[in-house]
């Protein structure tokens, strides 16, 4: 799986985000699943540096943009989160220039 040229800049690499979760068991990782292939990858949990509950990363493979993964993943990552956390907020960050994330995460109500 890759972001694609653009997306590279966007979000640290799925190895660095295993290695992380080994190390800080707060976080949980997902594989995303599409027609049977592996389009992409999330992380989230609680970030105890700041106290609160984020969707840390979330991407999908450059060859799977715009088949609306993101509008179908993020609930079902919302969701997860409600449930195994009970978290009224969920934080989640991305660069100002990621233009196409910020319109999907803005569609549900993040800002």
């Amino acid at each position: 799986m890759y972001p694609g040229d653009e997306g590279v800049n966007f979000v640290s690499s799925n190895a660095y985000s295993l290695v992380q979760s080994h190390f800080e068991e707060s976080w949980i990782t997902k594989g995303i699943i599409y027609d049977g292939e592996s389009v992409g990858f999330a992380m989230y949990g609680l970030d105890k540096e700041n106290d609160r509950y984020e969707l840390c990363r979330l991407m999908v493979d450059y060859r799977y943009l715009g088949k609306g993964i993101g509008k179908k993943v993020i609930p079902l990552i919302i969701s997860e989160m409600v449930d195994c956390f009970n978290c009224q907020k969920i934080f989640l960050s991305t660069g100002s220039e990621n233009k196409k994330a910020i319109t999907l995460y803005e569609s549900f109500n993040f800002f």
